[in-house]
């Protein structure tokens, strides 16, 4: 099946897919919203914008944004967590589809830092219909990221046995089956979301789409990576490179989330039935990222006192917002 399969559903639909979006702000740079709504202009029938507690005055550009191009604005008043956000939107979105064919909408998923190639969904309905068509149990679909600053293309993750692989996309693979998909970019249809269920707000920022993920796959779902289908991405704070038996590209974050890091991987890892290879990945990243950041990124005191407080909230069960 070809990438042009997507054509009739976006004909029906008046020349666009059968795909609403949304969009996770908090403090973003207007511009960047404005940029992402003119990429999604031709490629979803729906947007929704939730605000996830921004300053008054963006949140005020927000919602006229919204009103100029016939987006739905939600406004949370506080910052809720980019899980509870994304309920929210799912939520409003599906509220507006028609309810007889509610269940073979799709609903995309973006952060307010993340701009989709004019053709990213074409490609993303065309995976989702190919494995469909070889009898696939298809749970979600995602892009091939691209970091904004470095233009590094990013690589699919794989569990084996023993270990989760990263694999890069090279021709002539269309997509791959992975077993983790980052939120951003995100294709997942209606009926698997109700079926999967919404994200846990109890996580608020960090692993709520390893959660999600793992809670698919252990349902009976698989995940794929389209390698046509590109998002021009920027995760973490700043990039530092550093030499680990080859050049790696890190992505640093703010103390608060190395909190939020460090608590949740053990509260996946204690909640969620996972295989040997996801628990040993998650708990070697967790210990060489406490090393790491707590050694060399600054303010490293702060880190490690965060660190420590994930840790001890990890293990006590605390969810939410710290």
């Amino acid at each position: 099946m070809s990438e042009s399969t997507v054509e009739p559903a976006a004909r029906r639909m008046g020349g666009k897919p059968p795909v609403s979006a949304v969009i996770v702000t908090f403090n973003p740079n207007v511009a960047n919203v404005v940029a992402i709504l003119d990429a999604l202009e031709m490629q979803v029938e729906r947007v929704a914008i939730v605000d996830n507690g921004s300053a008054t005055l963006v949140s005020d550009a927000l919602t006229r944004l919204a009103q100029a191009r016939g987006c739905v604005f939600v406004g949370l008043g506080a910052n809720l967590g980019i899980a509870a956000a994304q309920n929210r939107g799912a939520d409003e979105v599906v509220a507006l589809m028609p309810a007889s064919s509610q269940s073979a909408r799709f609903i995309l998923f973006l952060d307010h830092d993340s701009l989709p190639t004019p053709d990213m969904v074409a490609h993303l309905l065309a995976t989702d219909a190919r494995m469909r068509d070889q009898g696939e149990r298809v749970g979600a679909v995602g892009p091939l990221t691209l970091d904004k600053r470095t233009r590094t293309a990013g690589r699919f993750m794989q569990a084996g046995t023993w270990w989760i692989r990263r694999r890069a996309c090279r021709p002539p693979c269309l997509e791959m089956k992975v077993d983790f998909l980052i939120s951003s970019g995100t294709l997942i249809r209606v009926d698997v979301l109700r079926d999967v269920g919404g994200m846990n707000e109890g996580l608020f920022i960090d692993h709520v789409d390893t959660e999600w993920c793992v809670r698919a796959v252990n349902r009976g779902y698989a995940l794929f990576g389209a390698c046509h289908a590109t998002l021009l991405h920027s995760l973490g704070d700043e990039v530092i490179r550093v030499w680990l038996l080859r050049w790696r590209e890190v992505f640093v974050h703010s103390p608060l989330r190395d909190y939020y890091m460090c608590r949740n991987t053990l509260a996946i890892m204690r909640t969620i039935p996972m295989t040997f290879a996801w628990r040993l990945f998650l708990l070697t990243r967790l210990a060489s990222s406490i090393v790491f950041f707590g050694f060399v990124a600054s303010p490293r005191l702060t880190r490690w006192r965060m660190m420590w407080a994930g840790l001890v909230d990890g293990c006590s069960g605390k969810s939410g917002p710290r």
